[in-house]
């Protein structure tokens, strides 16, 4: 199952994939860290996943590309 992300979480994702954590993710997209939690919290939980190691390894499993789902937003 492909993976479907909110706009936002598509920006979150890229920056996890850049490797940055979530204070750092947090003040470039302007949002707490606590707000990039709850935005990861949701794509573990939708996937059945509980890392970000294991997000990233559906991501690449699947292509490399999250499509965006534009009727779920978060």
């Amino acid at each position: 199952m492909p993976m479907h992300l909110s706009p936002r979480q598509v920006q979150i994702f890229s920056l996890i994939v850049e490797g940055c954590g979530d204070k750092e993710i947090a003040q470039r997209l302007g949002m707490s860290a606590r707000t990039v939690d709850s935005h990861l919290q949701r794509l573990y939980d939708r996937h059945g996943l509980h890392s970000r190691a294991a997000i990233v390894a559906k991501w690449i499993l699947e292509g490399g590309v999250p499509e965006t789902a534009t009727t779920d937003l978060v």
